[in-house]
């Protein structure tokens, strides 16, 4: 609770944050790298559309994810894996390990899978307090770097990567396989739901979620009596609706079979064919798109402002000089704790793993050469740092927070005591398995 009042009384809106951190970069790029504001206001603005494709992507994870829940097939179902738990703490620690499975398998699929289940259990568990449903439905997304979809293993392992050169392909065993993924990995994922089961506040500090959060999920049915025109047969055309389908069904089982890995525009192709099919008629998917529409502002909004940030960042060479200033006083032993805490700290102005990994990686890799340290640890180091700072991030909150309909300052004062258990586990994994 004290985490919770502090944040409740300090934590501003995401996009006020948003801009706050871009204030805060270009007053580090005019004072230690000595940028000219001319410079970093043009970084700035040529950084501002840099994640346009991404900012689409998770708009459509949102749209499409929501839409799919609004099927009744659907609703019925997560209704029902909602409903297995019976008490608070039960539910609790059901969705805090739900989340878990879901983050390992895909961080896209934990970040919508996720969200709607905790909506779910929040209409059925109208008892449990709705901010820490919602960070247990949020905590998996700390083991992203440790799980299937790990954007910097998975890179470094494809070949023609861009520094194949340098590293060479890194497989997979030397990665997301090795003891020391495996550990933290485990270890946060039977931990973090235990935590969240002993942060269940007193009855008089509990939260509930409020009935009129959930007031778009009422379908209301069609008026009666309305003269059917032909677009009215096109629109709500079984055939029609039924082809679509079954030709997004097609694609999906033969990207498949083709050897396709699961990835963000499968998953949100997958969402949207299934959602298409679920909803029985072309016209009552469209009304559930409009509606999910709405949930996506808060990622149109201020993605571009993180974009601009990374432009400021990567343009006036902040990045360089955070990672050089830790990378410095690195040993061979101590190196990738080094890699860490870098990756730690520029994941507040730059929250991508990959993203920053192309920035810093270059030179950090051979700085890593000269002390012996393989490059693998240099990666991991920059995948945890990355990985543990996620579950506090409003860049990465922002599409949970728009299915769930809560404020940042419920999320985070939660999760911010998983941030601080998150640094332990993971430091302790690299310290124990450093080979």
């Amino acid at each position: 609770m004290f985490f919770v009042n502090l944040m409740q009384k300090y934590l501003p809106d995401p996009f006020t944050i948003a801009w706050l951190i871009s204030l805060v970069v270009v007053g580090m790029a005019m004072g230690i790298t000595h940028t000219p504001i001319t410079k970093i206001v043009t970084d700035w603005g040529a950084g501002f559309f840099g994640i346009l494709g991404f900012a689409m992507q998770m708009t459509m994870v949102i749209v499409s994810g929501y839409a799919l829940a609004a099927a009744p097939i659907v609703r019925r179902f997560l209704r029902f894996v909602a409903g297995i738990p019976k008490t608070p703490a039960q539910t609790i620690v059901f969705i805090g390990f739900a989340s878990m499975v879901l983050y390992y398998l895909n961080w896209g699929l934990g970040l919508i899978a996720g969200g709607l289940l905790a909506r779910e259990a929040a209409k059925l568990h109208p008892d449990v307090d709705f901010r820490l449903l919602v960070t247990a439905a949020f905590s998996g997304i700390i083991i992203t770097h440790g799980g299937m979809s790990a954007s910097v293993p998975l890179l470094i392992n494809t070949k023609g990567h861009f520094l194949e050169k340098e590293m060479g392909l890194v497989p997979l065993s030397q990665t997301i396989f090795h003891p020391q993924a495996i550990f933290i990995t485990v270890t946060l994922a039977i931990l973090i739901p235990l935590v969240l089961l002993l942060m269940i506040p007193k009855k008089e500090d509990t939260v509930l979620a409020d009935p009129s959060l959930f007031a778009d999920d009422v379908v209301t049915p069609p008026a009666p009596g309305k003269k059917k025109e032909i677009a009215d047969y096109l629109d709500s055309s079984w055939i029609l609706n039924g082809t679509l389908g079954l030709m997004g069904a097609a694609y999906v089982v033969l990207f498949f079979v083709k050897g396709g890995a699961l990835n963000l525009n499968i998953l949100i192709f997958a969402f949207i064919i299934a959602g298409v099919i679920a909803h029985g008629t072309l016209i009552n998917y469209t009304k559930a798109v409009s509606k999910g529409a709405g949930a996506a502002a808060g990622i149109i909004l201020q993605y571009p402002f993180y974009a601009g940030i990374m432009g400021i960042m990567q343009g006036s060479g902040l990045v360089v000089w955070i990672s050089d200033l830790l990378l410095h006083a690195a040993t061979y032993e101590t190196m990738e704790i080094y890699c860490y805490f870098s990756s730690l700290i520029i994941s507040i102005f730059v929250p991508s793993a990959g993203g920053h990994w192309v920035v810093q990686a270059p030179f950090m890799l051979p700085a890593a050469a000269k002390l012996g340290v393989e490059p693998w640890k240099v990666a991991m180091g920059v995948a945890w740092g990355e990985s543990i700072w996620n579950v506090v991030c409003p860049f990465w909150a922002l599409p949970l927070l728009a299915i769930a309909n809560i404020s940042i300052r419920d999320l985070i004062g939660f999760s911010v005591l998983l941030f601080l258990i998150g640094n332990v586990v993971a430091l302790t994994g690299i310290v124990m398995f450093p080979h």
